[in-house]
């Protein structure tokens, strides 16, 4: 299959990117998948990127110094993210259980976003309903990359039997 046009995926960012010209930026990635022979890798994007006279250049941070600080924060999202909480599980008359869990999640907050504790954000009401909205975002992002993969149908089902269950999920 050919493509026949180019978008930014719904609630693509970007730190820059003058003109956010999705139908450019598309046409000279496949220009550049082509010439290396049908492949293409980050590496090739940046080091196109490079020249100033690239549809991409604006797109990336060139000051070493922003950039380094800017990619020590992505690094630091990961680390967070990447953290697994282990607690014991204690329930009168039940042998104990060890439940694993992210340590922290996300709290998207518009004026401050930030991580907070999981079983925190998890019993307050106002987090809780973030961290549920944001997961079910999430699923549905998922639901979308691969809505026509009929393999995934009895999941989609199962997904939407969730949302008639949660009170304050929004669908998408």
């Amino acid at each position: 299959m050919k493509a026949i046009g180019y978008e930014f995926k719904e609630g693509a960012r970007f730190q820059s990117g003058a003109g956010k010209d999705p139908i450019g930026v598309g046409n000279h990635l496949e220009v550049l998948r082509k010439h290396s022979h049908g492949e293409l890798t980050p590496k090739d994007v940046v080091d196109d990127a490079r020249n100033p006279n690239s549809p991409l250049h604006s797109f990336f941070e060139w000051d070493d110094g922003v950039a380094a600080e800017a990619h020590r924060l992505g690094q630091a999202r990961g680390l967070i993210r990447s953290v697994i909480a282990i607690y014991r599980d204690d329930k009168e008359g039940e042998a104990p259980k060890v439940v694993r869990m992210a340590a922290y999640s996300h709290i998207n907050e518009p004026s401050a976003p930030h991580y907070r504790d999981t079983g925190h954000a998890m019993s307050q009401e106002k987090t809780r309903q973030i961290v549920l909205q944001t997961a079910w975002r999430e699923l549905q992002s998922w639901r979308r990359r691969y809505k026509d993969l009929s393999e995934f149908a009895a999941l989609f089902d199962a997904a939407d039997e969730v949302q008639r269950k949660l009170p304050g999920i929004r669908g998408q």
